[in-house]
């Protein structure tokens, strides 16, 4: 008498077959080696086995997503998770080229990626920009800083499109937004243990100078981090006028006061400029829907609320005591006077918008090639004496040239009207919260991007540009299968 042995479940995992096991005596011997010579190397090459070892009855859809997920917050945590050996090879680095190289071995092998027809246009216009970055590769004086750049962007789209696809269901957005909540939590963490005890990360520029106010977190500096908490404030101020549950709007008003309160002690202009946008913005958008002014009211007071905390405290009074050298630093007037007087960091800016237009015209539009306007400003007669540009819109246009600019104004202003629309007619609250807020993000955007030295591996730009695409995708219909 024979019996029949029980049916395995689908996707359930069997006895490792003899291939497998080969492979994996000889990635553990590998791993071996490694160690030997590197051991961090070795010891994340095992854990890297160890992973895929556990991981093979995955379906690759599931992995995918989670790999997103992961990337996003590693992206966050930047040269932090890199190992001391190779500290260009951050673990947001790693998990973004898995991702892509997965991404196209299950295209290969048949498998069907959904794109929804609200993705699948930024995320041309992103691969367009691509594209010429790297045909501009021919023209770049220094070939190699252009080849960097364009696998950095490419890097950075790769993550913003990835992050839109993840958010095609409400549950997958919320689970995301709660991981990129943790990760806002230990980044803030950090920057009050700094600002208590004086001391820095190692990745910091601060690190080493005890007793230094201000914050950078894990962003290496001040302005870095300022920016990161300009575009994480509207997802804090959309709450209390979106919902009325007591506890989302106790938590918008509470993390919204606290990303005001770090955002002033690192004396960032563009980040206090970045936050007048998105007060404004908020003002604008609610206003403009005719179906729900009520929540004009309530944006109206947190608004009020903004102001009244951070007005009187940049002007050396108001419940945040901030130092005479911050106060200064957030003196728009100094500033003016810099300008006008071709000296310090405002006379610094204007000369470097000065040689980078000149850049553009001297190459005729066409730009002088990805990543190489840093190299073309430090051999400038007049150098400044600051290569990078410090303003994102610059340097997209000084190093694609007008085709370049245009294919990056396009996703961003199909982008920023598509949040901005879903934040206004969808049906469902989390919906139009996600809009709102990407949409605000992208607002204070505009002017935040005036802080980082450069944005092309900037990750928070890239992640507001992911949620906005996937509010526009939860708030479609459309869809198409690529």
């Amino acid at each position: 008498m024979t019996t029949d042995a029980p049916a395995r479940p689908v996707g359930a995992a069997g006895p490792p077959s003899r291939p497998l096991l080969v492979a994996l005596l000889v990635g553990a011997a590998l791993a071996g080696l490694m160690a030997v010579v590197q051991p961090l190397l070795g010891v994340a090459l095992a854990i890297a086995i160890l992973i895929a070892t556990l991981l093979r009855a995955t379906p690759v859809p599931r992995l995918g997503r989670a790999l997103v997920a992961l990337a996003a917050v590693a992206a966050i945590a930047g040269p932090n998770l890199a190992a001391p050996a190779v500290p260009w090879l951050f673990g947001f680095r790693i998990l973004i080229v898995l991702l892509g190289l997965g991404a196209v071995a299950y295209l290969l092998m048949d498998g069907r990626l959904i794109v929804p027809a609200q993705v699948s246009r930024p995320a041309a216009l992103l691969g367009a920009w691509i594209v010429w970055s790297a045909l501009s590769i021919g023209w770049a004086g220094a070939p190699l800083q252009a080849l960097r750049w364009t696998a950095l962007l490419a890097m950075g789209a790769g993550l913003a499109v990835g992050i839109g696809l993840l958010c095609r269901t409400r549950r997958r957005a919320v689970v995301l937004l709660v991981f990129l909540g943790a990760i806002f939590a230990l980044a803030c963490l950090v920057a009050a243990a700094e600002i208590a005890t004086g001391f820095h990360l190692p990745t910091s520029r601060a690190a080493g100078r005890l007793g230094r106010f201000g914050a950078s977190s894990l962003f290496g500096n001040e302005n870095n981090f300022a920016t990161y908490l300009a575009l994480t404030l509207p997802f804090f101020l959309v709450l209390p006028a979106v919902y009325r549950d007591v506890r989302l709007r106790a938590l918008g008003l509470g993390g919204g006061a606290l990303t005001l309160v770090l955002s002033l002690t690192t004396g960032s202009k563009s980040a206090l400029l970045a936050v007048g946008l998105v007060i404004v913005g908020l003002l604008v958008l609610l206003g403009a829907d005719r179906q729900r002014r009520g929540r004009l009211v309530a944006g109206g007071a947190v608004a009020a609320l903004a102001v009244v905390l951070v007005v009187p405290s940049i002007q050396g009074g108001g419940i945040v005591p901030l130092p005479e050298r911050t106060v200064t630093k957030l003196d728009f007037g100094i500033l003016a006077a810099q300008v006008e007087t071709q000296s310090g960091s405002g006379g610094v800016r204007a000369s470097l918008l000065d040689e980078g237009l000149g850049l553009v015209a001297a190459s005729d539009g066409l730009g002088v090639g990805a990543g190489n306007a840093e190299t073309e400003v430090v051999a400038l007669a007049n150098f400044p004496g600051v290569g990078n540009l410090h303003n994102w819109w610059l340097e997209v246009l000084v190093t694609g040239g007008l085709v370049g600019f245009v294919l990056y104004l396009a996703f961003f202003v199909v982008v920023l009207r598509g949040a901005a629309r879903a934040g206004r007619r969808a049906a469902d609250p989390f919906v139009r919260y996600l809009g709102l807020a990407s949409a605000l993000a992208m607002i204070g955007w505009i002017a935040g991007s005036l802080g980082p030295s450069t944005a092309i591996a900037f990750a928070p730009m890239w992640i507001t540009f992911g949620l906005a695409m996937g509010a526009m995708a939860l708030a479609g219909v459309g869809s198409s299968s690529a």
